[in-house]
C-alpha cells in the first residue's frame, strides 16, 4: 500500500495557482447559484423541514426548551435559533437566513479543503463542489451539512492540531450523536491521542453539561428515546424487500406518515425487518470495534487507514439503521473530500471512492425529491412508483456494497503505519 504524502506547508502561490483558484471560486459560485435555481424552480417542496424549524423556534418562548426539538440534541435548538434572530421572526426571512447560513458553512469547508491542499485545488476539492450539486438543494435545507463538515474538518485537523479534531468531533456528537463514534478512529494515532481525547471531552461533555443545566435530564436523553421508537422508514436498506413487494400489492404493504414525522412502510414482514435492522446495528458496531482495535494496535496508523475508518464508520451507521433520510448521505461527503485532499498516494482508490459517493448522491437525489411525492408514495402501482422503488433498491444495494468494500479497504490499510 503506497504511503501517504506528508502534509506540507502551503507553497508560494504562482500565477497558474491563482488561475486555478479563480476557476475554483467561479465553479463554486456557479454551482451554488444553480442549486438555488433548482430549489426555486423544481424542488421547493423540500423546504418543509426549514418551515418546521421556524415554527418550533417561534414557539420556543411558549413551550420552553424541554418541548422544543426533543427529537434532536439540545444544541440543535440553539443552532436553529441563529437564522431566527437574523430574520427578525419572519418565516420567509428565516428560510432565506437559514439557507444563507448553510451556504456560509459550505463555503468555509471549501476554503478549508483548498488551504489543506497547499493552495492548489485538486480533484478532492472539486469532488466536494460536485457532491453538493449531486445531493441537490436538500444540502441547504437540512442541518446535516454541519456534522458532515465537522467530520471532514476533524480529519483535516488531525495531523497538525489533534485537539481541534477532538473538539470538532465533540461538537458533531452534541448535534447529531453518531459522530461520537468517530473519536475512536481519530484517537488511534498515539502521538495525538491525548489532545484529541481531551478536545473531544471538553467540547462533547461540556455541551452535554450545558444542555443538562438548560433543559434537564429528560430533555438531554429524549433524542435516544425518539430514535429507538421509530419504525421502518421507506428509504432504509432494510425496508427494500417490503418496498419491492409493495409494487405487486400496494394495499397489503402501505406507506403512512408516522408520529415520528417520517414515511414508514407497514405490512407483513415489517416487524421482522426491524429486528433484522437491530441485529445489523449490533453487528455493525462489532465491525467498528474490530476496525478501531486494529487501528490502535498500529503505533501510527496511516492517514489513509484513519480516513477509510472514518468513512467506514459513517457508512455502517447509515446502512444498518432502520431510518435513512436522504440528507444522511451528506455525512459521507465531508470525510471523503478531506481524505482526498490529504492523501495522494493511491489516486485510483481515491477516485473510485469519490465516484462511488457521487453516484450514491445522484441516486439519492432521484429518490428525494424527484421520484418521491409523485412516485414512491403513490397509493396504487404506477410508472412513478415503479421507477422510484427501482432506483431506491439500486441505491440501497449499492451503498451496502460500498460499505463492505470500504470496511475491507480500511482493514487492509490499517495494517501499516503512516
Amino acid at each position: 500500500m503506497p504511503e501517504p504524502a506528508p502534509v506540507t506547508d502551503p507553497q508560494p502561490v504562482t500565477g497558474k495557482d491563482r488561475l486555478s483558484s479563480i476557476a475554483l471560486a467561479a465553479f463554486w459560485l456557479g454551482s451554488r447559484v444553480l442549486l438555488i435555481w433548482i430549489w426555486l424552480v423544481a424542488e421547493f417542496i423540500a423546504t418543509g423541514d426549514v418551515r418546521y424549524y421556524f415554527s418550533k423556534i417561534a414557539n420556543l418562548g411558549n413551550v420552553g426548551l424541554s418541548e422544543t426539538f426533543y427529537e434532536y440534541p439540545t444544541p440543535v435548538t440553539w443552532i436553529l435559533s441563529i437564522p431566527y434572530l437574523l430574520s427578525g421572526g419572519n418565516e420567509i426571512g428565516y428560510v432565506v437566513a437559514y439557507i444563507g447560513f448553510m451556504i456560509i458553512i459550505d463555503a468555509a469547508f471549501t476554503i478549508a479543503l483548498w488551504r489543506a491542499g497547499g493552495d492548489r485545488p485538486g480533484r478532492a476539492v472539486y469532488f466536494w463542489l460536485i457532491f453538493v450539486v449531486c445531493v441537490g438543494p436538500l444540502t441547504y435545507l437540512r442541518f446535516d451539512l454541519i456534522p458532515a463538515v465537522l467530520a471532514g474538518g476533524a480529519l483535516l485537523a488531525l495531523r497538525r492540531v489533534p485537539a481541534l479534531a477532538g473538539v470538532l468531533t465533540g461538537i458533531g456528537a452534541a448535534i447529531k450523536l453518531w459522530p461520537a463514534l468517530l473519536i475512536a478512529a481519530l484517537a488511534a494515532p498515539k502521538a495525538g491521542r491525548r489532545p484529541a481525547l481531551i478536545g473531544f471531552a471538553a467540547a462533547g461533555f461540556g455541551l452535554a453539561l450545558i444542555s443538562l443545566v438548560a433543559g434537564g435530564w429528560q430533555r438531554l436523553i429524549s433524542p435516544l428515546g425518539w430514535q429507538s421508537g421509530r419504525g421502518l422508514q421507506i428509504e432504509a436498506v432494510w425496508a427494500t424487500p417490503l418496498m419491492l413487494a409493495r409494487l405487486a400489492d400496494p394495499t397489503t404493504w402501505t406507506i403512512e406518515m408516522s408520529k415520528f414525522q417520517a414515511f414508514e412502510v407497514f405490512g407483513p414482514g415489517n416487524e421482522i425487518m426491524i429486528i433484522v435492522s437491530n441485529v445489523a446495528t449490533v453487528l455493525g458496531l462489532a465491525v467498528i470495534i474490530a476496525l478501531c482495535v486494529r487501528a490502535f494496535r498500529v503505533a501510527e496508523p496511516s492517514l489513509l487507514g484513519i480516513g477509510l475508518l472514518l468513512i467506514a464508520i459513517v457508512a455502517i451507521m447509515i446502512v444498518t439503521n432502520k431510518t435513512f433520510s436522504p440528507q444522511y448521505l451528506l455525512w459521507l461527503g465531508g470525510p471523503v473530500a478531506a481524505l482526498g485532499v490529504l492523501h495522494r498516494g493511491d489516486q485510483p482508490l481515491l477516485d473510485r471512492l469519490g465516484v462511488s459517493v457521487l453516484a450514491l448522491a445522484v441516486l439519492t437525489h432521484l429518490i428525494y425529491p424527484v421520484l418521491y411525492y409523485q412516485g414512491m408514495l403513490d397509493p396504487q402501482t404506477s410508472p412513478g412508483m415503479i421507477a422510484g422503488t427501482v432506483v431506491l433498491a439500486i441505491r440501497n444495494v449499492a451503498i451496502l456494497i460500498f460499505t463492505i468494500a470500504v470496511c475491507r479497504r480500511a482493514w487492509v490499510a490499517l495494517r501499516t503505519a503512516g
